[in-house]
């Protein structure tokens, strides 16, 4: 009966690894202490969401500094080269000026994803550091 219970636990503790592993948190630094000019756009890498297998889970935390008001906007592709704002999509947060916050949002499924911080104001200067967290 103890050799059944050791081997349960055992499959059991696989199980939980595996699953864990499957559904784990994956953070990536989008922004780091990027400056936007008045009007000014910044877009940085792209992600490849077939390596990262998400389950459907997005969400952006990001600091702004400096007097712009700043939007944030994903783009999205199938090839890896043509990016496009989906016409179903939302901003991921819009009119969002100095301080914190996280945003969560929902990508309609593609392979390939952008993030794109753009100032909104037009006549002042922003400062954007945001991580992506992605499940």
């Amino acid at each position: 009966m103890k050799k059944l219970i050791v081997a349960l636990s055992a499959s059991l503790l696989v199980a939980v690894v595996a699953l864990a592993e499957n559904n784990a948190i994956k953070t990536f630094s989008y922004h780091s202490s990027t400056a936007l000019t008045a009007s000014g756009t910044s877009e940085l890498q792209t992600y490849d969401l077939n390596a990262i297998k998400p389950e459907g889970y997005f969400s952006l935390q990001y600091t702004i500094t400096g007097d712009g008001t700043v939007k944030f906007e994903y783009y999205l592709s199938n090839d890896g080269s043509t990016f496009v704002e989906p016409s179903t999509a939302s901003d991921i947060g819009s009119g969002l000026t100095s301080g914190s916050g996280l945003l969560q949002f929902e990508p309609e499924p593609a392979r390939f994803m952008k993030i794109r911080a753009t100032e909104t104001g037009g006549a002042s200067a922003a400062t954007v550091t945001t991580v992506l967290m992605i499940q």
